[in-house]
C-alpha cells in the first residue's frame, strides 16, 4: 500500500499540534516529587485514566509515558494508513510472539501502540462494542453489577460521539441514534466512502440461500450477530484515538503532569509488613539513571496485557517460582499474573474483484491518487478517509462433540455471543505476505476467532524490564478452534460467492483458492493464521475475597495495597468482538470507582 506520509497534509495544516501545560520529555524534571495518583502509560486506558482523575481539582496526577506524543504523524491520523501504521515502527514495542509449532512454527510480529494513544493509535479503527452477554458474564463472574451490560451501556455513550461521513451519504437504518453517545472525546463514523461493493454485501440477506445471513441495522447494540455495517473510531476523515482526552484545554491543568519518552521499570513499596506501593522508578534508557516518584494514593498500571504484567512481575508480584528463577525478591506470590493471556487468530482471506472502486486502484494509479488526495485535501472524504473494512459479519458455529466442540467447551459468553466473525473489507490487506500485488482489485474478508479455547501466557525472559518478555497465546492449541476457524473459513467463501457478489468477485486468491477439504483449510490455516492483535487476561478480574485472578472487582491488585491496574488485562475472558470499546468502558468505569474510593 502507498504510504501518504510524504503528502502535502503537513504543508496544509491539517493536523494541528495540540497546547501542552506541564509537559516534560525527562523524568529528572518529577524526580523526588509526590502525587495523589501515578498513571503508568497514556494508551487506549491510561490517557482516559489520567484526564478523568484530573478533572478533580484537588487530585495531583502524573501521567508517564514510554513514547512520544505521536502528534502530527499521517500515518496514524489517515485512517487509510492502518496496515502501515505497525509493526515495524518507532511508535510501536515491536514485540514477537514465542515460535508456536501449531502454526509451521512461525513466530508472529506482535505490534502494541507505544506513545500517546497507545494501541488506539495503530489499531485498524474498528468500534465495536460487543455483546450483552460479554458484560453480563463479566458481572456475575466479579460479583459486581457495576460491570453488567445496562451500567456499562452508559460508560460507552460517555465515550462516544457519533460523527456524519464525509462523503455525505445517509446512514439513516444502518445505526441506531439512541444507543449512541453524541458528545464524548471519540468519534465514531461509519464508512466515509460508501464504496460500490458495501450496498451490494448489505443485500445479500434478500439473496435465493442466503436466508441464514440476517442483517443486523446496529451491531453495537448488544445483540451482534448477522451482517451489519462497521462503525470506526474515526471523525472527519481523520483517526479518533485515546489521545483525544489529553486536549490543549487537559495537559494545560495545574494538577496534571506528563513525562513522555520514560518508562517505569519498577513500581516501589513501602516498608512495613503490609504489602503497599508507594511509587514508581523511572528511566529513560536501559542505561540511563534512576529517578523515584511517590504517590500517596495509587499507582494505576495502564500499561496494556503485555507490558502490565510484566511490570508487576519484576516489580515481585507474581507467581513465586517464576521470580524466584530470575532472583527476583518476591514482594507478593500471585500465582496468575501473566497467566491467562487469550487473543483473537484470524486468516486474512482474499477475493478478486473487476470493480475499480477499491484502494488498489488508488495505490496503483497515479492520475487516480491525486484525485483522492485533492478530494481529501478538499472535505477529508474518499478512500483516503476510510478505514479497511466496512462491514462485519457475527456468526456462530454448531457444536461438534468429535471436534471437542460442546456447550460445556464452548468459551463464548451466551447463546446472543458470536464464535467468530468476518471483517469485509475493500483493497488488499497484507499481513503475512511478503508484498502487496502491483496490479488487480481485491475484496479482503478475515475470519477471526472469537471465543478461542486455546490459552496462553506473558512470562519474564529476564529480571530486566527493558528485555521483551516471552509471549505466547497458544493458538490453536486446543483442536476445537481449529473446527471453529475452520467453520468461519467456509462462511467467508459462502459470503463471496453470494448471488449480489456475483457480478463484482472473480476469483478467490492465493492458498484461499485451495480449501475444500478439511484438510486443505487445516493446512492454510497452519500456513497463514495471523493475530489481529487483542491481547487480553493477563491481570484478570476474580471475585473479591478469593484466589482467582490478580484485581478485584474495582481493578485493585489483590494482596496490594495502593495498587490498581486498568487495561485490557483484566478481563478473565476475551470479548467476543473486538477489545478496542471495552477497554475505553473499562476506564471509564475504572476512573469513576477511583473518585469514589478518594471522596469523589
Amino acid at each position: 500500500m502507498r504510504s501518504f506520509a510524504s503528502s502535502p497534509f503537513v504543508a496544509l495544516g491539517l493536523l494541528a499540534t495540540a497546547a501542552r501545560g506541564t509537559v516534560y520529555t525527562s523524568p529528572s524534571s518529577v524526580s523526588g516529587k509526590t502525587y495523589d495518583f501515578i498513571v503508568v502509560g497514556a494508551g487506549t486506558a491510561g490517557a482516559v485514566v489520567a484526564a478523568r482523575l484530573s478533572e478533580i481539582s484537588a487530585f495531583k496526577v502524573l501521567l508517564v509515558e514510554a513514547g512520544g506524543t505521536n502528534e502530527g504523524n499521517l500515518l496514524i491520523e489517515l485512517p487509510i494508513e492502518a496496515g502501515i501504521a505497525s509493526p515495524n515502527q518507532a511508535w510501536n514495542w515491536n514485540y514477537t510472539l514465542k515460535a508456536n509449532p501449531n502454526i509451521d512454527n512461525r513466530s508472529l510480529l506482535y505490534p502494541r501502540g507505544l506513545g500517546g494513544g497507545g494501541s488506539s493509535s495503530i489499531n485498524y479503527c474498528i468500534w465495536n462494542r460487543g455483546p450483552s452477554d460479554d458484560w453480563n458474564r463479566l458481572s456475575s463472574i466479579s460479583g459486581d453489577s457495576g460491570w453488567n451490560w445496562n451500567s456499562i451501556t452508559n460508560y460507552y455513550k460517555k465515550v462516544e460521539a457519533w460523527t456524519a461521513p464525509t462523503g455525505g451519504q445517509s446512514i439513516v437504518g444502518d445505526y441506531t441514534p439512541g444507543l449512541a453517545g453524541t458528545s464524548g472525546p471519540i468519534k465514531i463514523s461509519l464508512p466515509n466512502h460508501l464504496a460500490d461493493t458495501y450496498p451490494k454485501l448489505m443485500n445479500i440477506p434478500n439473496d435465493p440461500g442466503y436466508s441464514s445471513i440476517k442483517y443486523n441495522q446496529d451491531i453495537n447494540s448488544g445483540s451482534p450477530l448477522g451482517l451489519g455495517w462497521l462503525p470506526s473510531s474515526t471523525g472527519g476523515g481523520v483517526r479518533s484515538s485515546s489521545y483525544n482526552y489529553l486536549s490543549a484545554a487537559v495537559q494545560a491543568r495545574p494538577n496534571l503532569d506528563i513525562v513522555w519518552d520514560t518508562r517505569v521499570v519498577k513500581l516501589t513499596f513501602k516498608t512495613g509488613s503490609t504489602v503497599a506501593v508507594n511509587g514508581v522508578t523511572l528511566q529513560q534508557t536501559s542505561t540511563g539513571p534512576l529517578f523515584n516518584v511517590t504517590a500517596s494514593s495509587e499507582v494505576i498500571v495502564s500499561a496494556g496485557a503485555v507490558a502490565s504484567p510484566q511490570l508487576l512481575l519484576v516489580s515481585g508480584i507474581g507467581p513465586s517460582a517464576q521470580l524466584n528463577a530470575k532472583g527476583i525478591p518476591v514482594k507478593y506470590s500471585s500465582p496468575n499474573v501473566g497467566a491467562n493471556l487469550q487473543d483473537h487468530p484470524w486468516t486474512v482471506n482474499k477475493f478478486s474483484v473487476n470493480t475499480l472502486d477499491t484502494p488498489d486502484t488508488v495505490n496503483e494509479n497515479t492520475t487516480v491518487y491525486n484525485q483522492q488526495l485533492t478530494q481529501y485535501e478538499t472535505n477529508s472524504s474518499g478512500w483516503l478517509a476510510n478505514g479497511m473494512a466496512g462491514a462485519m459479519y457475527f456468526g456462530r458455529t454448531p457444536y461438534s462433540s468429535s471436534n471437542g466442540f460442546t456447550s460445556s467447551t464452548d468459551k463464548s459468553s451466551g447463546a446472543g455471543a458470536p464464535h467468530y466473525e468476518l471483517v469485509i473489507g475493500l483493497g488488499f490487506l497484507r499481513v503475512n505476505e511478503p508484498s502487496t500485488p502491483t496490479t488487480g482489485n481485491y475484496m479482503t474478508v478475515g475470519s477471526v476467532l472469537l471465543a478461542p479455547l486455546s490459552v496462553g501466557s506473558v512470562t519474564l525472559n529476564t529480571a530486566n524490564i527493558w528485555d521483551q518478555p516471552i509471549i505466547d497465546p497458544g493458538f490453536l492449541s486446543n483442536p476445537a478452534d481449529r473446527y471453529i476457524m475452520d467453520s468461519a473459513i467456509q462462511q467467508a467463501k459462502f459470503i463471496g460467492a453470494a448471488p449480489s457478489l456475483s457480478s463484482t468477485v472473480t476469483g478467490l486468491y492465493g492458498d484461499f483458492a485451495n480449501t475444500n477439504t478439511a484438510a486443505t483449510r487445516l493446512t492454510y490455516m497452519e500456513s497463514w493464521l495471523a493475530t489481529i492483535w487483542h491481547p487480553v487476561g493477563t491481570a484478570a478480574i476474580g471475585k473479591k475475597g478469593t484466589s482467582d485472578g490478580v484485581v478485584n472487582p474495582d481493578l485493585t491488585v489483590k494482596g496490594v495495597a495502593g495498587l490498581r491496574v486498568v487495561d485490557a488485562s483484566v478481563f478473565p475472558y476475551i470479548p467476543n468482538g473486538h477489545t478496542q470499546a471495552p477497554v475505553y468502558a473499562v476506564a471509564e468505569r475504572a476512573s469513576d470507582l477511583i473518585k469514589a474510593a478518594h471522596g469523589h
